[in-house]
């Protein structure tokens, strides 16, 4: 096999795991609606998502500070701050959001601007302020609960 096709027959294998953990409804989008509330923010398309204890532990949420840029750059460009490049979340329209933690448990999509990748982190020009909660791990969950399950809801 070349080197391509061990990474698309990985990949292929990856997504079939995820199906079929999906498809037992262990994922937080087929979860009960007793995992998550989701509560539109009046005025805006966003909506908070809360979730449950149960569902916070289900999807292993993880939770990180939002730095200062480290880098010879940021001086230029005073400012700007980083976040892992695990909690840039892209839509449909390529816009680009992180999901900030309000409270224990409740989240909300937030709207950033990247400047720059760099290694692991994402540079943003635009975005949530130094020491703001951000999600590095579970954003693509709470992106589906935020959006809604045909058929869950």
């Amino acid at each position: 096999m070349q080197p391509s096709s061990k990474l698309t027959a990985l990949l292929l294998a990856v997504a079939l795991g995820a199906g079929a953990c999906a498809a037992q409804g262990e994922s937080l989008g087929e979860a009960s609606n007793s995992s998550y509330q989701v509560k539109p923010i009046a005025g805006t398309s966003l909506s908070q998502v809360i979730l449950s204890r149960a569902g916070y532990q289900r999807v292993g949420i993880v939770v990180v500070a939002v730095r200062p840029a480290a880098s010879p750059a940021a001086k230029a460009s005073p400012g700007q701050t980083q976040v892992p490049l695990s909690a840039v979340w892209y839509d449909a329209h390529g816009r680009t959001w992180v999901y900030v933690s309000e409270a224990p448990r409740t989240f909300v999509r937030s709207a950033v601007e990247v400047a720059r990748y760099a290694g692991h982190v994402a540079v943003l020009r635009k975005g949530p302020a130094v020491g703001t909660g951000v999600v590095k791990v579970g954003a693509a969950e709470l992106y589906g609960a935020e959006q809604g399950v045909p058929g869950e809801q």
